[in-house]
């Protein structure tokens, strides 16, 4: 009786053991790596929130709270979040929207489509802040190539300042920011559309269904996975935004385009308060960890 029992032990219940931790074994090297990239920097900047650091030496003082309570008593906590918010959902509209028209254009049977998916990508492909300098250049208030074809088209009699106007600001940040996205999110939805099955839509055409029904009733469905993802991924993205805002405006003209990540900036570089930047940072974590659970809270709905 003891013999069979210890060889039902060996042969029944501890290969099911190794079998069900076998796969968490082969991805523990993984696990780790992740944790160090990862977890250590938001571990730092966690605990960096509760001292008072000198700049110079690193010589930390524990403060307690005293960082946060700085950062929500002051009166550009609310503005600042307010625009990043609306810069955030501005870009993300642009960049959804135009790259979604692409997507479509690209996934069509035309001619040369390879080579214009590969011409969309060069945008994404170049590096932020060569690219920003160029815009910065273009949307020059006395030199800048905008001002000269739009008064050469009649739309303006004079040069406008884009960059030194408090609403053309923005929206010249918002739209370089989108033209920088927009063939990421292209590609992302191409990939996505070119799964649909095309049998799909020639029923649908055999039953007389119109390009925008057939648009409704399965382009969307079939899509809107990816739509989710993309949503959250480039909300990520465009949410911590810094390169094409500091080149172009630098947070001007009057804080109009100073978003939390240019705060943050400030803060610790032009203010030497890195106490108050790991605050606002972990402000910055906070609020796109709620993003990603409301993100897997549906997607779990979906599946």
């Amino acid at each position: 009786m003891r013999h069979s029992h210890k060889l039902h032990n060996r042969n029944g219940i501890f290969p099911n053991i190794k079998k069900d931790f076998q796969p968490y074994i082969l991805l523990l090297p993984l696990l780790i790596s992740v944790a160090l990239l990862f977890g250590y920097p938001i571990y730092r900047i966690i605990s960096g929130s509760f001292y008072k650091i000198a700049i110079i030496d690193g010589h930390r003082s524990f403060v307690g709270f005293d960082n946060f309570k700085k950062i929500f008593n002051s009166k550009y906590l609310l503005p600042t979040l307010s625009l990043t918010f609306r810069y955030t959902a501005f870009t993300l509209f642009l960049k959804l929207s135009l790259g979604f028209i692409t997507a479509l254009f690209l996934n069509s049977d035309m001619y040369f489509s390879k080579v214009l998916k590969f011409l969309t990508l060069l945008p994404w492909a170049m590096q932020q802040v060569a690219v920003a300098v160029v815009w910065k250049w273009i949307f020059d208030g006395n030199y800048g190539y905008l001002n000269f074809y739009l008064q050469k088209i009649g739309l303006l009699h004079e040069n406008i300042s884009f960059l030194s106007n408090t609403t053309t600001a923005f929206f010249a940040a918002s739209f370089v920011d989108a033209w920088l996205g927009i063939p990421m999110v292209a590609m992302i939805f191409i990939s996505g559309l070119s799964n649909i099955n095309p049998s799909l839509y020639e029923s649908a055409k055999i039953d007389g269904a119109c390009v925008f029904m057939r648009f409704i009733h399965i382009t969307c469905p079939c899509i809107k996975r990816v739509f989710f993802v993309t949503l959250t991924l480039v909300g990520i993205w465009t949410f911590n935004s810094f390169n094409v805002i500091f080149v172009l405006t630098g947070g001007g003209p009057m804080r109009s385009t100073e978003t939390l990540m240019l705060k943050i900036y400030e803060e610790a570089f032009s203010k030497f308060d890195l106490g108050v930047a790991y605050a606002l940072s972990c402000l910055v974590v906070g609020i796109l960890f709620i993003f990603t659970f409301i993100y897997c809270l549906m997607n779990k709905e979906d599946t």
